[in-house]
């Protein structure tokens, strides 16, 4: 050992600098291959850690306030909100906020951070009445940031008849109390405002002092609630809260959407965890590489140290010692690598969500990583250390010269001598020391550029689709809700896009529950209105449902029924009365289903027109003609609309959006495509 040793320092002190570049190419090749695979891990974890630390499991909106819910069984926290009446915002950001999508929460300054993660600026000072956080929504959507001001016409006390007879459905009263400007000094992140498929929550959080700037304007109260038992205790919840308040309560489920959010986010962990198996497969090949040229680099020396009497044995000895030296020291820079590249994952919404974003030192990834950079690094010394250990056979082997037979071929086509003499170096390795390793640079070369190709392809692909609603299941531009405060009531708007001769398509839809060959679905029935035909459907595959009698289905809903397109499907439905019909259907087409109307994902849904759907409801009976008045009776849920091409039809669009009070919506990208 006593030679081994002194081999090795003098190798050290040769080739030193050879070393220290192999150490950095494994550090850097290694810590980026382990950053990608901890990315990965927090990016899953990023979601579920905020919730644990800001969520809730349902949220209460209620007419009265509802002290007792702090004491009903399974309730382990209840934050109270009053959400106070207001008009039309104004925003110096420029924009027109549909107040729809709009809600003012006030929070007390101790239970804020509760609901709340700052994303950026500061928590508004609790003494100032015109300051206020906003939610990150607004600032993606609205352009809305520390600095702009939001001006809020409030309601005035003497409204809250007025304000009860809107919430029962009547027209939204004009605010008469103070206008109170509003200035945002912070961006905040609340669980119900990440993307979930469904219509953004645009949410103003004003300061204490607002609160009690405004203690006489009308406001309702509201209450975010954490649950013992989560998603299992939320049935029981809702009975209860339904015992305090019969009518007048309503539970909002935030673990539904949440499972939706944590689904969504998923798919980018996968793709770090990919980039981590590619980095790892990258840095095998480059480290490998480079411990074969090092092993015969230094294999020069081999002879005279064999005629000095080390042996082969005490040769790979010492190649086996300089490739521990620069793996453990690599695997020491790679994870020093690793936690310098942490600060740069997760992103997209998994790094808004993430609770303790920036620098982050994973023991358990980058540990594992460490030890399995040394052990494959060991792995891949071993054979070039054999082979560098065979003096004889190292001298007596002869360079051989492999030609390119493409070289050779330009040659004989007569080629310029420049041309020739290019190919050649570029395809044949060459001999000895100076030998390159072109088959691997090559096949490297050609692997890197179709790896760029495809994501590009890939990403342009998915902008695509993000950007174009009818090829995710919303082939409408904007839809109006039908019923409810602030609803249009279908008579005096639908009327006016009727005669619009700039509106093309007008589908008059709901969404009930059906059962389709015993599995419970969420179908879309819908009608044209006067001519402004087909169904604003997506189709994938046949066509959509014509006659009464046909339904189209999803990908995924037609997998689980077992149903194939001209095949006939038992669908259960119910009527007015809560009774329940069978009628066959014959499946006429595969549809894309738009998530804004809580259908399912983009493959779950069943479709069907209206008619056919009451048809089903009121089968021949002695009491059909009641039923059929009773099914007809109910108006539609949303009254979707599409416009012409170019600037003629934007402008409708926009007038309608103003005539509705800016209680409108567009296409919303589902929660599968967000991340």
């Amino acid at each position: 050992m006593g030679a081994v040793g002194l081999v090795f320092g003098a190798k050290l002190r040769r080739y030193w600098r050879s070393w220290l570049l192999l150490i950095l190419l494994i550090a850097i090749v290694s810590g980026f291959a382990v950053a990608a695979t901890a990315a990965g891990r927090r990016t899953d974890a990023a979601f579920p850690g905020y919730v644990a630390r800001y969520g809730d499991d349902a949220i209460v909106y209620t007419d009265k306030p509802l002290p007792q819910l702090a004491r009903q069984p399974g309730v382990t926290r209840v934050v109270p909100v009053q959400m106070p009446y207001y008009g039309q915002p104004r925003c110096s950001c420029g924009h027109r906020i549909n107040v729809s999508s709009f809600a003012v929460r006030e929070v007390s300054a101790a239970d804020l951070h509760r609901v709340v993660k700052l994303v950026s600026g500061r928590l508004p000072g609790p003494s100032s009445p015109v300051e206020g956080l906003a939610s990150f929504t607004l600032e993606q959507d609205y352009g809305v940031h520390p600095g702009t001001v939001i001006t809020l016409p409030m309601a005035a006390a003497s409204q809250w008849p007025a304000i009860r007879e809107a919430m029962a459905g009547g027209p939204l009263p004009q605010p008469k109390g103070p206008v109170i400007a509003v200035r945002i000094v912070g961006i905040v992140a609340a669980e119900y405002e990440f993307p979930n498929g469904e219509t953004p929550t645009y949410d103003l959080y004003p300061s204490q002092a607002f609160a009690a700037a405004t203690r006489s304007t009308p406001a309702l109260p509201s209450y975010n609630v954490r649950l013992r038992n989560g998603v299992a205790g939320f049935a029981a919840f809702q009975a209860a809260v339904t015992r305090l308040n019969p009518s007048g309560a309503g539970v909002e489920d935030l673990d539904r959407p949440a499972a939706a959010i944590t689904s969504s986010i998923h798919p980018q962990a996968v793709g770090w965890r990919v980039l981590g198996v590619l980095a790892g497969l990258v840095g095998v090949a480059v480290a490998g590489q480079a411990l074969a040229r090092q092993a015969a680099a230094e294999s020069a020396d081999h002879p005279a140290l064999a005629a000095l009497g080390v042996s082969p044995r005490q040769l790979v000895v010492v190649s086996m010692l300089r490739t521990l030296a620069v793996a453990v020291a690599g695997a020491a820079g790679a994870m020093a690598v690793a936690t310098l590249l942490s600060p740069l994952a997760p992103a997209g919404e998994a790094r808004l969500a993430d609770p303790a974003p920036g620098l982050a030192f994973d023991g358990a990834v980058i540990g594992l990583g460490a030890l399995a950079t040394v052990a494959v690094v060991l792995v891949l010394g071993v054979l070039p250390a054999v082979r560098s250990a065979r003096v004889r056979a190292a001298a007596s082997r002869v360079a051989v010269r492999r030609p390119s037979v493409v070289a050779a071929a330009v040659a004989g086509a007569g080629a310029p001598p420049g041309a020739a003499i290019g190919i050649r170096y570029a395809l044949e390795p060459g001999r000895g020391t100076r030998a390159v390793p072109v088959r691997t640079a090559l096949t490297g070369s050609v692997a890197a550029v179709a790896a760029v190709c495809a994501t590009v392809v890939f990403a342009t692909s998915l902008a695509h689709l993000t950007a174009t609603p009818a090829l995710y299941g919303a082939p409408f531009q904007m839809y109006f809700p039908n019923s409810g405060p602030g609803g249009t009531s279908a008579s005096p708007l639908l009327n006016d896009l009727e005669r619009d001769r700039r509106i093309s398509q007008i589908t008059l839809a709901s969404v009930p529950d059906v059962t389709v060959n015993h599995v419970v679905v969420r179908a879309f029935t819908g009608s044209v209105a006067a001519g402004k035909g087909p169904l604003l459907l997506s189709v994938v595959q046949g066509r959509l449902p014509a006659a009464d009698d046909q339904i189209a289905l999803g990908a995924s809903t037609m997998r689980r029924t077992g149903a194939r397109i001209g095949a006939l499907a038992r669908v259960t439905v119910t009527d007015p009365s809560g009774a329940r019909h069978t009628r066959s259907f014959r499946v006429v087409g595969v549809l894309v289903f738009p998530g804004d109307f809580g259908t399912g994902s983009l493959g779950t849904g069943v479709a069907m027109t209206t008619a056919g759907y009451v048809a089903a409801q009121c089968p021949p009976a002695p009491t059909q003609a009641r039923c059929l008045h009773e099914a007809r009776s109910i108006p539609p849920e949303e009254i979707l609309v599409r416009a012409v091409a170019g600037p003629a039809g934007q402008d409708a669009l926009a007038y309608y959006g103003r005539l509705a009070q800016g209680d409108t919506t567009r296409p919303v990208v589902p929660a599968a495509l967000v991340n």
